[in-house]
């Protein structure tokens, strides 16, 4: 495997940490996927303005605390990951597909991550993220049954 090719293998990794930090609403593996001062900031659909604005491990400690107090559970799919690595800095997106459980009802958010990486001490984190929300749909949902009897 080439340095480019392990370099977007450890992008796609760090997308994938970001979703499980989030999902498990885990403060410390959430920070550990940015650097210590990352910029965070989110977008409604078409804004030229974010609506949150935080900087550093203090203030992005408030994303999974604010995740667990507002819905029982969550999944965050990341697909389309497009990145360009540049030596120890890179730029790229990802799309995903964020799931969000709220009593009987599926929020359902389509979102576009811009971010910039920086690679220290060998490994990548997040330096700055703007989170695009593109739009939501909200579903019903129910019970599968599964493996009951």
């Amino acid at each position: 495997m080439s340095v480019h090719e392990r370099d977007v293998v450890e992008l796609n990794q760090l997308a994938y940490r970001y979703a499980a930090a989030v999902d498990a609403c885990d403060v410390a593996l959430f920070q550990s996927v940015f650097t210590p001062d990352a910029r965070l900031r989110s977008y409604h659909p078409d804004a030229d303005e974010p609506f949150a604005d935080l900087a550093g491990h203090a203030q992005l400690a408030a994303i999974p605390d604010t995740m667990r107090g507002m819905y029982r559970a969550t999944t965050h799919m990341m697909t389309n990951h497009l990145v360009e690595v540049d030596g120890d800095e890179g730029t790229g997106q990802v799309l995903c597909t964020a799931r969000h459980l709220e009593g009987a009802s599926s929020i359902n958010v389509i979102i576009r991550y811009v971010d910039r990486y920086a690679r220290a001490n060998g490994e990548w984190r997040i330096a700055d993220r703007q989170i695009r929300f593109l739009w939501s749909e909200r579903h019903e949902v129910s019970d599968s049954g599964m493996g009951r009897n």
